[in-house]
């Protein structure tokens, strides 16, 4: 018996798989670099000693996340995909929730000093790719609740004047205009 057979699968243009594939690579780049700087420079941000602990925890809590999430359709029913399902959730709020707290570790030492034995030190390098990562993914947030707003309004926007042609009015029966002489008309 085939688990997926191919009637349940939604065509999907080449453009939106292709972006996906491109977006997650980068993601899974970005995020292995991560722990690579993190953990190189586990010792060398005297300054706030938690930046390089959030980018190994960031990048190892992001790809295992990623993992979960591709493997999740491999189990379509059963205990097996609740607990599945179960996991990646957690794990996407535990992801956030550090994510938050990495922004309050990065942001607010800013700018820091480069140059080592100073009182404000931390390594360039870890600061301003935990400063980058962080920032891009706020506008990449803020981006996905921009257009999420803008789709809601838009679309209650089309309700509400689609209901207003679909009431009808006291002069005309489910949108046929009465051919009754009013008042004015006699």
């Amino acid at each position: 018996m085939n688990p997926c057979p191919q009637d349940e699968f939604r065509p999907q243009s080449a453009v939106v798989i292709s972006t996906t594939v491109v977006v997650n690579i980068i993601w899974w780049m970005v995020m292995i670099a991560a722990i690579g700087v993190g953990l190189t420079n586990l010792g060398h941000c005297p300054l706030q000693p938690n930046i390089p602990i959030y980018l190994i925890v960031l990048g190892a809590s992001s790809l295992l996340s990623l993992s979960l999430t591709y493997t999740r359709s491999i189990w379509q029913d059963g205990c097996i995909s609740i607990l599945s399902l179960t996991c990646t959730t957690l794990l996407h709020l535990f992801t956030l929730s550090w994510f938050i707290a990495g922004t309050t570790w990065v942001y607010p030492v800013y700018p820091p000093n480069y140059t080592p034995g100073v009182a404000r030190y931390c390594q360039r390098t870890t600061y301003q790719f935990a400063f980058i990562v962080t920032t891009l993914v706020w506008v990449t947030l803020s981006l996905v609740f921009v257009c999420v707003f803008c789709f809601g309004l838009l679309t209650c926007c089309k309700t509400v004047t689609a209901r207003r042609r679909l009431i009808p009015s006291r002069n005309s029966f489910y949108g046929a205009i009465s051919e009754e002489p009013t008042a004015g008309d006699v």
